[in-house]
């Protein structure tokens, strides 16, 4: 009787180690989560007119534009969205880092790729384009460039923008500018004519988004977003 206890024993736990190493994860227990990292966007060129396309022979009012980007670490697809004057035109899921659209001559694109796996996703900052021909109506103005640092040795924050349109001088360009810290908006202007806001002191493990429309004289407007984590 003692040996067949000392069998049940060691057999219980045999399988326990088995179910402890088993399990996924990091030294602490704790499951290992890798995020994709964030694609950078190649073609077409940000705030351009788009000169890599092709003719669509059956249709001389659009034009064929070839998208690609730099693959991303952990990604296993990604998702790619075109807006055109803050429409969405677009939203394809793909596996590769090409992509090609046809699309209307003429007119000012904005576009994101976002990097996804099980564990989460990943966006690209956004970039525009102008498709080539002459547009219908009027240019709608490119993205705003958005540049937004934190100096980690005093914890100050600044912001600036640069706005661009065809058919506008940047005098007569106009932004509207909304600072989220944490989902919660922190600052918002309207109408604006300014392309920099006073520093600001910025909180640690904080996230950032900030969102710049840039508006010409037509009142057609893009809209450029950026996300950034203080760590």
């Amino acid at each position: 009787m003692i040996i067949i206890k000392n069998i049940k024993t060691i057999c219980f736990s045999v399988g326990l180690g088995l179910l402890v190493s088993c399990g996924g994860g990091n030294s602490d227990g704790d499951p290992v989560v890798n995020l994709p990292a964030k694609p950078n966007l190649s073609l077409p060129a940000n705030g351009e007119n788009c000169s890599a396309y092709t003719v669509v022979a059956s249709d001389n009012t659009k034009a064929e534009i070839s998208f690609s980007w730099t693959g991303a670490a952990y990604a296993t697809s990604y998702v790619l969205v075109l807006t055109q004057a803050g429409t969405e035109v677009l939203k394809k899921e793909i596996s590769t880092t090409s992509y090609k659209v046809i699309l209307d001559k003429g007119k000012t694109y904005s576009w994101t790729v976002t990097a996804k796996n099980s564990d989460g996703v990943n966006a690209s900052a956004t970039n525009s384009f102008t498709t080539p021909g002459n547009p219908i109506g009027n240019y709608v103005p490119y993205t705003a460039v958005i540049n937004f640092n934190i100096n980690k040795s005093t914890s100050m924050a600044s912001l600036s923008w640069v706005g661009k349109d065809e058919d506008s001088t940047t005098g007569e360009l106009k932004y509207d500018i909304e600072i989220k810290k944490d989902n919660v908006v922190i600052q918002s202007l309207t109408n604006q004519t300014i392309s920099s806001i006073a520093d600001f002191a910025a909180v640690l493990n904080a996230t950032y988004q900030i969102k710049i429309n840039t508006i010409d004289k037509q009142g057609s407007y893009s809209t450029s977003i950026v996300t950034y984590t203080y760590e």
